[in-house]
């Protein structure tokens, strides 16, 4: 029973964690800093910022208009009704999403909580074990990006969204603002961040044990 806790644990913290990489990548500092990094943002011809503030607004819940323009002082859409969907989809999946990841966080922190009442050293060992199921994650996403990223990017979004909304034009403001090259940044980004804190928890684990 406790190598099952262990390994529920190691999976809903798994959920978690990819879940809080990819709402530090959904911030306006993130679209800023990525801002003329990509060779589709050589065409854009509207306002960079502005429209990726609004994208970025509109899937945390700042408002929940996007029929915005090209500037902060455009009256007409810049975004076609297709895109329109596709972002509502967006956001649909992405609020199922945060509450999966935050229902895992808390049930991951009360099962360790539960578990150092019983036996601190089996939650450091929980703790230490950590990065097995991650790695493993990491390695299997990571080769599969370095082979054959948009396959993995056309699965996702079959997977996850039920229309065809998500193939849009090569000059759609979608594409242009986030290009494949900007997923596959986003994903190495995702998984570099999910190895680094399963090190941190083995390295702190590993201190405690000693201790003990």
């Amino acid at each position: 029973m406790t190598k099952f806790i262990r390994v529920v644990i190691h999976v809903l913290t798994l959920i978690f964690l990819l879940m809080f990489a990819a709402q530090l990548l959904t911030s306006r500092w993130y679209l800023a800093v990525s801002e003329g990094r990509y060779d589709a943002h050589s065409e854009i011809m509207y306002d960079h910022d502005y429209v990726a503030f609004e994208l970025i607004d509109y899937l945390n819940y700042r408002h929940d208009d996007l029929t915005f323009g090209a500037t902060e002082s455009d009256p007409t859409t810049l975004m076609r009704d297709i895109e329109i969907r596709h972002m509502e989809d967006v956001k649909n999946l992405y609020t199922v999403l945060r509450i999966v990841a935050l229902t895992s966080g808390l049930t991951a922190a009360l099962l360790l909580t539960i578990q150092a009442r019983k036996d601190r050293q089996a939650m450091y060992l929980t703790l230490r074990s950590m990065f097995v199921i991650p790695l493993m994650f990491t390695l299997f996403i990571g080769t599969w990006f370095a082979i054959d990223f948009s396959r993995i990017f056309t699965l996702f979004h079959e997977l996850f969204f039920s229309n065809d909304d998500w193939l849009l034009r090569y000059d759609d403001v979608l594409i242009q603002l986030l290009p494949s090259g900007f997923w596959l940044v986003s994903g190495v980004l995702i998984l570099a961040f999910l190895m680094a804190v399963e090190i941190a928890f083995y390295r702190f684990a590993s201190r405690r044990l000693k201790r003990m």
